[in-house]
């Protein structure tokens, strides 16, 4: 087992930081967590004294070790969280007696948006989905920490300007908007001709 020692010079003692003793810390620490630890967040709680690197080993010993289990330590929104295995998941629903509520197909569409065109108005969704988006909408998605507003963009009017919260990292599993997928997957080929088409009438 490897150990970390630090000299302290003053007392002449050395503190010695088991390898195995961080891992569980952390490990506790990552369960204990309702969001997302990220390894600043880490360092804060664990103290200074130990190192980024540490604790990074530490926790690519945990996703190690949770890799074939119930249970998976994944990198989420540039933290880490336990999550329940994907192979798990139709069973882990049957414990909830309360479905969540699904989006209109009018809030997906106004989030993909928002996701891939932000920092982005409310007038420019309207101009590619072709039709008005309710204040509704945005208050829900605003509701559930998964846009927010950016700042304003500088045009008559001033209107706000939305992009992403980190709350939609989290609950889309995602490490970052790198990781979205391509945004042509997202759309059959008529919806793709209408975006283009409303995309051209913005444009003119």
């Amino acid at each position: 087992m490897l150990r970390l020692c630090y000299a302290i010079a003053e007392t002449g003692y050395a503190l010695i930081v088991d390898d195995d003793a961080l891992t569980s810390r952390i490990e506790a620490l990552v369960l204990a967590s309702d969001e997302p630890l990220t390894i600043k967040r880490l360092v804060a709680v664990l103290g200074d004294d130990i190192a980024s690197g540490d604790i990074r080993a530490a926790l690519l010993e945990l996703e190690t070790h949770y890799s074939t289990r119930g249970i998976r330590l994944v990198q989420v929104a540039d933290g880490w969280q336990f999550r329940t295995a994907d192979e798990h998941a139709a069973s882990v629903q049957q414990l909830w007696q309360i479905r969540p509520s699904r989006l209109s197909r009018s809030a997906l569409e106004t989030l993909a948006i928002i996701a891939y065109r932000q920092p982005t108005t409310r007038a420019e969704i309207e101009a590619l989905r072709g039709v008005k988006t309710s204040g509704s909408i945005i208050a829900t998605l605003q509701e559930r920490e998964w846009i927010k507003v950016l700042g304003r963009k500088d045009v008559p009017g001033r209107p706000h300007l939305y992009g992403t919260g980190r709350q939609f990292l989290v609950d889309f599993n995602l490490n970052s908007l790198n990781d979205l997928p391509e945004s042509s997957q997202l759309l059959d080929d008529d919806e793709k001709e209408q975006m283009i088409s409303n995309h051209r009438g913005e444009e003119q």
